[in-house]
Order: C-alpha cells, then structure tokens, then sequence
C-alpha cells in the first residue's frame, strides 16, 4: 500500500518543488484527511467524534485534532469553491450542446447572442439556466481562455469545442489534478473493497513498444477526434436518459479519458518475441 501511495505522489514532486509545497505541508495535509475520515466513519457508525477519541485512533495529539477540525469548515468551503470555479464552465457547455433551447435537434450548439436583442437566445440566458448563481462574463472569460468559445463582432460567442480543458498554469488545473487523481483512486478503492457490489469500469491500454514523438503526436490526435466524439455520445445518452437515470438520493457520475507515458519496461509480449527469436 505504501508502495501504492509513493507511485501516485512521484509524478507531482516536479509541482511540489514548482509551487513550494514542503513535507511539512504534505504531513499536515494527510494528517487532516485522518482526521476528517476517521470522524466521518464514526458519525456514520452513530459514536462519538470527540477530540480524544479522534487522537487515539489517528496517532495525533489532541490539540492538532482540535486544530484540524476547528479548520474543517473553511478547508472544505475552500475545496467547494474549487470544485464550483472548475466545473461550471464544463456543465455550460454540456447544456450549450445538449438542451434544445440552445442546441439543435442534431445536438449542434447554436451561436448565442452577447446581449438581449428579443429574437436570439442569449449567453447570459444559458449560463443562468445552467449555472444559476455564476457570473456570465467570468465564465465567458474562462471559456475563451481554454479555447472553447469565439466571439464574433462582440455580438455573439459560438462554440468552438465542447470539452473544458483550463489552459495554462492556473488554480483551475491545479484543481483538475486532484479532481482527476481522486476519481481514479476512488475507482480503484471501491474496486478493492467493495467485494459484493457491482465494480466500476477501470480499463487501460498501453503499447509493447516504445512510441516515437511522431507516434505518440499521431495518437494525440486520434484521441483528440474518437476519443472526444465518445465522450460526446456518451454525455447526450446520460442527457437524453436523465428521467430513467436520476435520483434525488443518488450519486454523479464521470468517465474519464487520459494518455500517459508508461515505464519503459520490457512487456509480456515483448519478452515472448524475444524468446522466441533465440
């Protein structure tokens, strides 16, 4: 398991050193997550989540339990705001694409109006109809940004790509890591522990030969056409679906797609065709 948590932390000490992250920091932060954890566990099994009950379980003091929970409200308010700045600007454009009110019957999103002209839907009107409490222009700047709008004459924005990805260095992509990393582990965990119920989808493929430049820019771009156009079938099936998929008590879900660049180790495969040219 340690092995386990030491891979997954690997790819982001190049972040850590870039935005000053100590191991001081790291401690506080997984000494937080013992915390937090443990005391949900033990609301949900109706017994007390006293600072002492929680030091004894954890390993912790008393006082930094104290300090980690009187700290809980403001940490999880931040993480919310995260979270809302990251994907408001997705679920617009999902709805842009989707809801006839601002896409074709052939689910094609329609150029929008930039202010109130009586005949055109409005940009405004889709993002309080998708996004009630967000700011139009923030949003508006945040697509433009990741390339996923245009705006003609500043009349109108149409739609240029319908898959949010932050662009640059920002708090957004920051945010996508750990909403990224936390989906796949939380998939992998359920997929360990929960032994009688139904496992998630977790499938992955990766080439037995090393890839050139050339080559991984050619699957790049495959990815970037077939890749996309699933997640767009998939994201009108649950769309047009909703009424048979919903429930008030129920969960979101997400489907990821990501490329990496795997270990240069020799394969299976690989090592069958060695062997079998001696």
């Amino acid at each position: 398991m340690i092995d386990a948590i030491e891979a997954l932390l690997r790819p982001l000490m190049p972040l850590f050193r870039n935005y000053g992250v100590t191991h001081h920091d790291l401690s506080q932060t997984l000494a937080r997550l013992f915390v937090y954890d443990t005391a949900e566990i033990l609301t949900d099994e109706g017994r007390p989540t006293t600072a002492s009950r929680l030091a004894l379980m954890t390993g912790l003091t008393r006082g930094e339990v104290e300090k980690h929970l009187n700290e809980r409200s403001a940490s999880t308010r931040r993480r919310e705001l995260k979270t809302s700045a990251l994907m408001t600007p997705a679920a617009v454009l999902t709805a842009w694409n989707t809801d006839t009110r601002f896409s074709t019957p052939y689910g094609v999103a329609v150029d929008l109006s930039l202010t109130p002209s009586g005949r055109h839907r409005t940009f405004s009107e889709l993002v309080n109809t998708s996004a009630p409490e967000s700011d139009p222009d923030a949003v508006l700047d945040q697509l433009l940004a990741a390339g996923c709008v245009e705006v003609h004459d500043q009349e109108f924005v149409r739609c240029t790509n319908r898959a949010y990805i932050p662009a640059g260095v920002s708090v957004e992509r920051i945010s996508r890591i750990g909403t990224v990393l936390g989906a796949l582990a939380g998939t992998l965990t359920h997929n360990l522990l929960e032994e009688s119920s139904v496992g998630y989808l977790e499938r992955a493929v990766q080439t037995d030969f090393p890839v050139s430049e050339d080559g991984r820019r050619a699957i790049r771009e495959w990815l970037a056409i077939d890749g996309a156009r699933f997640l767009e079938t998939l994201d009108a099936w649950m769309t047009s679906s909703r009424p048979e998929l919903e429930a008030l008590d129920g969960q979101r879900v997400g489907v990821d797609i990501f490329m990496y660049d795997a270990p240069n180790e020799p394969s299976i495969a690989t090592d069958a065709r060695a062997a079998a040219n001696l």
